[in-house]
């Protein structure tokens, strides 16, 4: 019977096809950046617009980019089409995956809808407003300006992001009969729309698939028929079902089906099984509409020693992602979403939190075929207001973030929360509400930092821990969602838990010292911890964690990128992806064995050589002589914490002086040698080498998909010349030819065609042209061989919307575009006051030495309060008279916030306020000018605090200004 239906399923596939059409409208599309008077105008002259494809971002920016330098204004795009008369009589709609931030969509002059918020999709329909008899111009207004009311709501200026701005992610014609399965989106039905799929028992026996699908009638009454097929990686059906309906024309109606499944293949990170969930839907017999979903069977559970995933502990070993590339921001195709969710997987994860808001589809859709579990989290990021429209807003996006992501069988957990923003309880409450109302059962789990405001609402908290490291809570679920970063770590110290290869090796191994001491349950900032980490692996019960951060990223609060990710920004590994890639077990075959070596040996002071390697033993050669070897089992001293969670500390090898040459690392599994890692010392500069990475899906010509390379500086025997000094570049120019382009090699001040290597390597992203056939890449140097490599593109097999008559426009990857990077911020400036030997008082008064530590010039040190009593004064006496016009506080903790003022007084009797009370989170520690004012001391009132249990802490207090 099986075999029959798949034979039946099989000959109808192509009038499955005919029934809804999905067209890629990505394609043919003008953009102009800047504002234009009435750009919807049908009549409007767009001659001069630049030709682009989607996902595009409002301006190419150069790699790091932070300190508020992001583009942020108005964009606007049009598109000429024309549809099939074949089409007449069915509806259109066009849907959107992601514009950032706000956009008003015209057709033919006509206002059809607007939406606010970056990170979720929406629904246009156009099924009134389109022109058959001629062709059709969509114009959108884009703005990703600073807007309040829209979360993150935050101005990009304190944001630990950016807001690129443009379409950024995919856009897709939708054409349907007038009797369809709605788009979730669109719908906005509690807990419907769509095609909702749910499990209730799901064990390797048995499991009950049940299926809510939500059908419109647009059209005349409907004897609507629906057929759901569950069909296996094979293709075929194991369950289905068969209802019917009638409809009236505008009514709706949502069909329940329950499919039951005889042995399923559960989904698993370990074994990733996806099932098609195929929709046929028929009036009066005749297919009228079908949608195929791909889901996974699966049944989650957290109890209080962890996450059990169809009923078996798994440890969570997952990582931070934010979505933003090199020199595109956010828009990054689909190919380059696949990559980050392979390379994730192959670096020894299993789970991903999506931070700070919903991701691509196309990521989510990677974490399903390849095992990544996915913590889905609702855009926010310290920030809250209590503006009725923000507020909504909050609302607005957990129901959609739910309605979207519900059926991906890698989301298991729900960030329904405004990352370490100060929400109230009753929001918190409703939040949760929300949640569990667009998702009724017992397979809702949703998140929140653990306090006095959350416990009562989440089923799931991060940092279940008090300060003293004693449990508040043994009954709660809990994960570490951040760990292994200190957001005022310097990367060129080479000293701490942010590391570049801008520099050399010795920041890469520092960061992996200080993050194993976290694991292994360090609580002290100086050694890489911190109390909140609830002690990782050191921690009984945690049930995993999440290391910040999966990639490095540029911030508008910070002109400093963040060098926290185990790879760069451009996905190149650092020493840190092998560590974390050795906790996972050698006899996995998810994973298998690996062994890695970190170090480039070309430092002098190279004698204490780290290894990585999750094998049974471990063996190091320096030039053919052995010089050490070492079992796992030895080594778990090293961090008995992390050893007993499964994880592999890292080896140490003394080799007592360094010699230049090459070290060679192998491991061995139940006595056989597995795998090795070969270093060895860099010579002179030889020759270029262009690499591709791997596990890319076929390259397709459709014009707007991506490919992403690397330019290696190497030896004459293919090493790489990695960074023996700090800030060690070599300038590389980079051509591509054949159907394809060089995302911004046109625009010379962006360093793309023309860069500087970053550890000898430089990187670009190829946009692929709408021709099948090659694509070569060449590079060259001064004084070293240059290097070509060529790859093909296949034809696309997605039907495009075809382009309409226009004016023909110059390729945005072609135009010479001059003044590129002409708006700038205009930081004052400051002239910093010495404060060393200062004196310092604090009220309630205290004996604590390190009061001091507030002036010292060191943002690594610093004090807290003995009490959590409030308010706590800080005065600074400067022992002199001072024009003062600003003042910098290095708060204590990033997730805390504080409510404080600043006040100024000659003589410390009579006090005036020059800056009132305002409430700023601790990652908030930028300059702040204030009007000019004459004064020897400074005091800084901290008023509140949040979460309760936090106490003041402070690292260090800047003033500026001049004496008198």
């Amino acid at each position: 019977m099986r075999y029959f239906l798949f034979i039946i399923l099989l000959c109808g596939s192509n009038a499955i096809a005919q029934s809804r059409k999905t067209l890629d409208f990505n394609t043919h599309w003008a953009f102009h950046r800047g504002e234009v008077k009435n750009g919807e105008d049908v009549g409007l002259d767009d001659k001069d617009w630049l030709a682009v494809s989607v996902p595009h971002v409002m301006r190419i920016e150069k790699k790091h980019n932070g300190g508020n330098q992001v583009y942020q204004g108005i964009g606007w795009y049009r598109r000429y089409f024309r549809l099939s008369p074949a089409d007449r009589g069915k509806r259109i709609s066009i849907c959107f995956d992601g514009v950032q931030t706000n956009c008003t969509v015209f057709l033919n002059g006509r206002q059809i809808t607007t939406h606010a918020g970056g990170y979720m999709g929406f629904v246009a329909d156009i099924t009134q407003a389109v022109q058959w008899d001629r062709q059709n111009i969509l114009a959108i207004r884009v703005s990703n300006t600073d807007d309040p009311h829209t979360p993150p709501g935050k101005p990009q200026a304190k944001l630990d992001f950016n807001y690129f701005g443009g379409i950024y992610r995919n856009v897709r014609l939708l054409i349907t009969s007038p009797l369809y399965i709605s788009h979730p989106l669109e719908a906005s039905k509690v807990a419907g729309g769509g095609v909702f799929i749910s499990c209730g028992e799901a064990t390797g026996e048995h499991a009950t698939v049940k299926i809510n699908t939500h059908l419109v009638n647009a059209g005349a009454p409907a004897g609507a028929r629906l057929v759901s097929r569950l069909l296996d990686g094979h293709g075929v059906v194991v369950a289905s079902a068969d209802n019917r309906a009638t409809l009236l024309q505008g009514g709706d109606t949502t069909l329940y089906q329950q499919l039951q499944v005889h042995q399923p293949q559960l989904w698993h990170p370990d074994h990733p099984y996806l099932y098609r969930l195929v929709s046929l839907v028929y009036n009066n017999n005749k297919l009228a509409d079908s949608l195929v979903t791909y889901t996974g069977i699966r049944h989650l559970a957290f109890r209080p020693d962890g996450f059990y995933l169809n009923g078996e502990r798994l440890y969570l070993r997952g990582a931070n992602r934010h979505q933003a590339y090199q020199n595109i921001g956010d828009a990054a195709s689909d190919r380059l979403q696949y990559l980050d969710a392979v390379q994730l997987k192959r670096g020894g994860f299993n789970a991903v939190r999506a931070a700070h808001y919903p991701q691509s589809p196309a990521f989510l859709d990677a974490c399903d075929s390849l095992g990544l579990l996915v913590i889905a989290c609702e855009p926010g990021w310290q920030y809250f207001s209590k503006d009725p429209l923000f507020v909504n807003n909050t609302y607005r996006d957990i129901r959609e973030m739910i309605r979207r992501d519900r059926n991906h069988p890698s989301v298991f957990l729900w960030e329904t929360s405004l990352n370490e923003s100060p929400t109230p309880a009753s929001w918190m409450q409703q939040a949760v509400s929300v949640a569990h109302q667009e998702m009724p059962g017992d397979q809702l789990f949703l998140a929140d930092d653990f306090n006095a405001r959350s416990r009562d609402y989440y089923n799931v908290s991060y940092k279940v821990v008090n300060e003293d490291g004693s449990d508040p809570m043994p009954s709660r679920p809990f994960l570490t969602r951040e760990w292994g970063d200190s957001w005022m770590a310097d990367a060129a110290g080479e000293n701490s838990l942010r590391a570049s290869r801008m520099y050399t090796e010795k920041g890469m191994i520092n960061q992996c010292v200080l993050r194993q001491n976290a694991l292994n349950g360090e609580t002290s900032e100086a050694a890489g911890g911190y109390w909140d980490h609830g002690g990782l692996d050191a921690h009984p019960r945690i049930g995993g964690y999440f290391v910040w951060s999966y990639n490095d990223y540029a911030r508008g609060a910070d002109a400093v990128t963040a060098f926290s990710g185990v790879v760069d920004l451009d996905r190149y590994e650092k020493f840190g992806y092998y560590q974390l890639q050795s906790m996972q077990q050698a006899r996995n075959p998810v994973y298998g064995p690996m062994v890695f070596i970190a170090s480039f040996n070309n430092q002098p002071s190279d004698t204490s050589i780290m290894v990585f390697s999750n094998c049974d033993t471990v063996q190091l050669f320096r030039n053919g002589q052995l010089v050490g070897q070492s079992t796992r089992s030895q080594n778990a001293a090293m961090a008995p914490h992390v050893a007993a969670k499964g994880g592999s500390p890292y080896f140490i090898f003394h080799t007592g002086k360094y010699e230049a040459g090459e070290l060679k690392a192998i491991g061995f599994v139940d006595g056989k040698a597995v795998h090795e890692h070969v270093v060895r010392t860099p010579q002179e500069p030889d020759h270029l080498e262009i690499v591709i990475p791997e596990g890319q899906p076929v390259a397709p010509a459709n014009g707007w998909e991506m490919t992403p390379f690397y330019v290696k500086v190497c030896d004459k025997y293919g090493t790489l010349v990695s960074n023996k000094k700090a800030a060690q570049t070599y300038d590389i120019r980079i051509a591509i030819t054949g159907e394809g382009h060089l995302i911004g090699g046109n625009i010379p001040d962006a360093g793309i065609s023309l860069q500087a290597t970053e550890g000898g390597i430089a990187y670009g992203i190829i946009r692929h042209g709408a021709k099948a056939g090659d694509i070569t890449i060449s590079a060259h140097s001064p004084g070293i061989k240059a290097a070509a490599k060529t790859f093909r593109m296949l034809p696309a097999d997605a039907a495009q919307v075809s382009d309409g008559h226009h004016a023909t426009w110059k390729s945005e990857d072609e135009a010479n575009i001059s003044g590129y990077y002409a708006h700038a911020v205009i930081n004052p400036h400051l002239q910093e006051i010495s404060l060393q030997n200062k004196p310092v008082t604090v009220t309630p008064l205290s004996n604590d030495a390190s009061v001091h530590k507030i002036t010292d010039n060191n943002t690594t040190t610093g004090w807290t309060a003995g009490t959590h009593a409030l308010p706590v004064t800080i005065t600074i006496d400067l022992e002199g008279n001072y024009l003062l016009d600003g003042s910098r506080i290095v708060w204590g903790k990033d997730s805390d916030w504080y409510i404080y003022s600043v006040s100024v007084s000659a003589d410390g009797n009579d006090w005036k306020q020059v800056k009132a009370p305002e409430k700023v989170s601790g990652q908030d520690y930028k300059p702040v000018t204030i009007p000019a004012v004459e004064a020897r001391f400074l005091r800084v009132s901290v008023s509140g605090m949040q979460p309760e249990t936090s106490k003041v802490s402070v690292k260090e207090i800047t003033l500026y200004g001049s004496k008198k």
